[in-house]
């Protein structure tokens, strides 16, 4: 049996304590760990207005840091809050009506449903099929209500730890801004002890790609949820606030918000107003769509050092692979990888024209 030195020893086992210690803090804090990237996501995208807080009081930090806290409340708690809520209380009439719809079957299409193009015909056809055979409905859609029951109870279930650990981040994003300076020296001398000036010049880019994601990506789904509430509001369709509410949320994904217009414009149809179904279908596609393609490149280029093409793809891969915190962590990552590989390419010197080859042996 081979003896291990004492010096080796001590070094395996404060390597071994030093691990376990780790892992110890990680199964601590991994119930908060989403509520901490939260706050830390606003606090570093925040940071330049809470320092107009800091001005307004005159210096008094913790003053600014609470009053700070209360605004995020204010403009964000309070509105994410009552949508969730409205929308969890919701799920079971849904759940009602689509029992009831099993029961008692569909109602005869309407007659505009087949003047829609390419698609108004097959929709038109099958619809009628439905309706004439209850049965044959019941046998599709059936196997489908256990998964949809499920969700919809789980998504309500998961309403309330998604509003608590949204407050916790606010919390946790005032704390980080009152200590903001300390915590940013910390950072960044981290990061020159690993990577000298390149990994100061990386933790900038880190922090401005946050900055213009969190910028853009609010921005316009404020944008086009106040759009949207202007073109329920004229076309006098119901729900106009909850509907501007969930256009800001869909307004997250490419094409989101014809989820709500594409059906506001089939009801009001369906109801007889024509005029303003084509209405709401224009003012969709056309000014809504079209706040997107304007809004976002303008906001978030400013503070994003990568092409807009790989930010969108980090957008959508990241919330792919990491969910809506994903929507910071996929451009982000994509962002710093983009400009790692810029640094790199830039150190490959390209051959001198007017250098003499060198002799062959």
């Amino acid at each position: 049996m081979v003896a291990i030195p004492p010096r080796d020893f001590e070094r395996y086992a404060v390597l071994a304590a030093l691990f376990l210690l780790t892992l110890g803090c990680y199964l601590v804090v991994r119930p908060f760990l989403t509520a901490f990237l939260w706050g830390a996501i606003i606090a570093v995208s925040n940071r330049n207005l809470y320092q107009r807080f800091v001005r307004l009081v005159r210096g008094r930090e913790k003053l600014a840091a609470a009053l700070f806290g209360l605004f995020l409340v204010a403009i964000l708690f309070v509105p994410i809050s009552v949508f969730a809520v409205r929308l969890a209380a919701g799920a079971p009439a849904l759940i009602a009506r689509v029992d009831g719809m099993l029961s008692d079957g569909l109602r005869q299409p309407p007659a505009w449903l087949g003047s829609i193009p390419l698609v108004g015909q097959p929709a038109l056809e099958a619809w009628q099929s439905l309706s004439a055979d209850p049965e044959q409905m019941r046998q599709h859609l059936r196997p489908l209500l256990k998964p949809i029951r499920g969700f919809l109870v789980g998504a309500a279930a998961g309403i309330s730890t998604g509003i608590l650990q949204f407050a916790l981040a606010i919390f946790i994003a005032a704390l980080l801004l009152l200590n903001g300076a300390t915590l940013t020296a910390a950072v960044d001398r981290v990061a020159a002890r690993l990577g000298g000036e390149r990994g100061l010049r990386q933790v900038a880019i880190v922090r401005s790609t946050v900055r213009g994601v969190f910028r853009g990506l609010l921005g316009t789904c404020a944008v086009q949820g106040v759009l949207a509430m202007i073109g329920f509001l004229i076309a006098s369709v119901p729900g106009v606030v909850l509907l501007g509410m969930a256009t800001f949320f869909l307004s997250v994904v490419p094409l989101g918000p014809a989820l709500l217009w594409l059906p506001a414009a089939l009801w009001l149809g369906a109801n007889g107003n024509k005029g303003m179904a084509i209405f709401i279908a224009v003012w969709g596609l056309v000014v809504v769509g079209g706040a997107e393609n304007i809004v976002r490149p303008l906001l978030m280029g400013k503070g994003v050092q990568a092409p807009l093409a790989v930010v969108f793809l980090g957008v959508i891969g990241g919330i792919v692979a990491f969910g809506f915190l994903g929507l910071f962590i996929g451009p982000t990552i994509l962002t710093v990888a983009y400009n790692l590989l810029q640094e790199w390419m830039a150190k490959i010197k390209a051959p001198d024209p007017g250098a003499a080859p060198q002799p062959q042996a």
